[in-house]
């Protein structure tokens, strides 16, 4: 009882962090782990431990809770504090730019491809990604409109491509010929919780 006592405290700790659940993966020991994005971040919640384990960044060793993620992740990010402030350049720098171009959906959509051939099975998971948008219309249609609703909200490639992710791994479990009209419906859910939680 325990375990999943940790399991929900870790849930909790992670919505207050941001972490947003997008869904469920079978563990090889049974059970359901919960996976876990925040913009390009990956993570999963082992259901008999609590244990966090980061997938993107893909860490080898699991972290004891989110605090441990995060600090973790700081001190990744942090620059270096020795190091001198480089000196103020002579001349003057050129006028910024008005400001970095929004993607086009076709490039917005590369950008997911691109995420997902980064990832574990990332060849695999590409191909899969392809073959469903090729042989399943409900499949395309509801993969453009992650990829638009992301797009529109400034959602990452990768967080995107986290979903595609969680929606193969349901579809292991799912049995019966609309199996992708159901990879397809998670699309959608999750095109629905980004503008849920963008508008919240």
């Amino acid at each position: 009882m325990a375990f999943f006592h940790r399991v929900n405290a870790m849930s909790r700790q992670a919505e207050l962090m941001n972490w947003l659940d997008i869904g469920r993966v079978s563990n090889a020991d049974g059970g359901k782990d919960i996976l876990l994005a925040r913009n390009e971040r990956g993570a999963r919640i082992d259901w008999r431990t609590g244990e966090v384990w980061l997938m993107n960044p893909k860490v080898e060793e699991p972290f004891a809770d989110f605090l441990a993620v995060e600090r973790w992740l700081t001190l990744r990010d942090m620059p270096t504090v020795d190091k001198p402030a480089p000196a103020a350049p002579a001349e003057p720098e050129p006028a910024p730019e008005p400001g970095p171009a929004r993607d086009t959906l076709p490039a917005f959509q590369q950008k997911v491809d691109d995420c997902l051939a980064k990832a574990e099975g990332g060849q695999e998971l590409l191909e899969t990604k392809q073959a469903f948008e090729a042989g399943s219309e409900p499949y395309l249609e509801a993969s453009t409109e992650l990829s638009k609703t992301a797009l529109e909200l400034d959602i990452s490639p990768a967080m995107v491509a986290t979903f595609h992710i969680s929606a193969f791994a349901a579809l292991a479990e799912t049995a019966g010929a609309d199996k992708l009209e159901r990879v397809a419906a998670s699309l959608h859910a999750a095109a629905r919780q980004i503008r849920a939680s963008v508008t919240a």
